[in-house]
């Protein structure tokens, strides 16, 4: 179960360092133009994309993320690996939570972002978080 949980999570966050290495690089999918990008992924009105160095550098630690659950199949007892496992986890359940909060809705309003995030990314967020405190927990 562990194998599987980590193989999962490393596809997911892979997939989602992907598409931020692909953005930085100037690709427009899931859109036709970066305006629409941006609306889509962003949310908060801008009609241009973060510059690519951001791209990059949130791929950069999607990258640690997705190779993290193999630290923890291959570390489980390690303090360093557990506290890691622990932030990851939170910094996922906080997002996804952040989502469906009042505060953000209004910040991050812009469609199709904002219905994407109730249905799509606040979700995915949280099963993230999950799957992590869960790996966690296997392993302790």
């Amino acid at each position: 179960v562990m194998i599987g949980l980590a193989l999962l999570l490393t596809v997911v966050v892979l997939a989602i360092a992907g598409l931020h290495a692909y953005w930085g690089l100037g690709g427009l999918w899931p859109e036709k133009s970066e305006a629409e990008l941006a609306r889509a992924v962003v949310g908060d009105g801008r009609s241009r994309m973060p510059p690519p160095s951001q791209c990059f550098a949130v791929a950069a630690v999607l990258l640690v993320v997705a190779a993290w659950p193999w630290a923890i199949v291959v570390r489980p007892d390690d303090h360093f690996v557990v506290a890691g496992s622990i932030v990851i986890a939170a910094v996922f359940f906080v997002r996804g939570m952040a989502g469906y909060s009042p505060r953000w809705r209004t910040r991050f309003s812009a469609e199709p972002f904002a219905t994407r995030d109730r249905r799509v990314y606040a979700p995915v967020s949280l099963t993230i978080g999950v799957g992590f405190a869960s790996l966690l927990a296997q392993g302790i």
